[in-house]
C-alpha cells in the first residue's frame, strides 16, 4: 500500500475500538488488524508514551519545594506551568481536540 493511502487509512480508524477487537479476542481478530490500523495504534502508542513522559516531568515539577524563595519558586511555577501547557497539547494531540493546542 503506497504511504499516502496508508497514512489516510490510519487517520479514519478508531484506535480504541481496534484495541478493543483484538483484546476482546487475540487469537481471532489480531490476525486481520489492517495496515492502517496496526499504524493508527502505532501513533496511539506514541501519543499516550509522549504523554505519559510529560506528565512524569510535570508531576516532578510539582514535587520541586516552594522555598519562599522568589527566584526559586519562580522557577518552579514555571516548570509546572511549561508542563501543563505541554501536557495540554499531547492531550489535544491524542483526542484530536485543537481548542487547546
Amino acid at each position: 500500500m503506497p504511504a499516502d493511502k496508508l497514512l489516510a487509512a490510519a487517520a479514519a480508524v478508531d484506535a480504541i475500538d481496534v484495541a478493543g477487537r483484538v483484546i476482546a479476542n487475540p487469537a481471532r481478530n489480531a490476525q486481520r488488524v489492517a495496515a492502517g490500523e496496526v499504524l493508527a495504534l502505532a501513533y496511539a502508542v506514541e501519543h499516550l508514551t509522549a504523554a505519559v513522559i510529560e506528565a512524569e516531568l510535570l508531576v516532578r515539577a510539582l514535587e520541586l519545594p516552594i522555598t519562599g524563595n522568589d527566584a526559586s519558586d519562580g522557577a518552579r511555577d514555571h516548570a509546572v506551568q511549561t508542563q501543563t501547557a505541554t501536557l495540554n497539547q499531547q492531550f489535544a494531540a491524542l483526542f484530536g481536540d485543537t481548542k487547546g493546542a
